[in-house]
């Protein structure tokens, strides 16, 4: 008797995963879709469209009512979030370009160039590499000011590095120094 009520259990949740994976499988590009109209990204369109399944899957004890409706408002306040997110972080880089002083030993022309590729980096990469290289903001403030573990900082900052190195690369192809090493 006691195995025939485990078996049942099973069997529920067997159904409610079903269940969720065809609500994933009617809704995914739709959700996208919604995402991406909204923040023209595609790495947070797809971030946000993974986080609003698993908000489905977390709450939604009765997959029956996950319908487009209830997934939108999910995604749709999940990118609020982020965007705000990433206001307060375009301020704070106001406040810090507004607060660094130009040097005179620097070259105005690779200044330039470091100042384009910065811009073309999404505003959490910037954020980092002006904190921690401009203004010399140790890993642990800057992961107390964007309230993040140091390791997460660390990361974010090599990530950063890399993609701004991706966007320096086609520029210093013509320098005749022989930068690449």
């Amino acid at each position: 008797m006691e195995r025939n009520r485990g078996s049942g259990a099973e069997a529920v949740e067997t159904s409610r995963n079903e269940s969720i994976l065809a609500v994933y499988d009617a809704h995914v590009e739709t959700i996208y879709r919604y995402v991406y109209r909204r923040c023209r990204d595609h790495s947070l369109a797809e971030d946000i469209t993974q986080e609003t399944f698993m908000t489905a899957v977390r709450y939604a004890e009765d997959s029956s009512k996950l319908n487009i409706a209830w997934l939108q408002t999910v995604a749709r306040n999940r990118l609020f979030d982020v965007l705000r997110r990433d206001v307060r972080s375009e301020e704070k880089l106001r406040l810090i370009a507004n607060s660094t002083t130009s040097s005179s030993e620097v070259n105005p022309v690779e200044r330039m160039r470091v100042q384009e590729g910065l811009e073309a980096l999404p505003i959490h990469y910037r954020l980092v590499l002006t904190l921690h290289y401009l203004n010399g903001v140790p890993v642990a403030d800057i992961a107390e000011q964007l309230e993040r573990t140091a390791k997460s900082v660390e990361g974010l900052l090599a990530r950063a590095r890399r993609a701004l190195a991706t966007e320096l690369e086609p520029a210093s192809s013509y320098s005749g120094e022989g930068g690449n090493s």
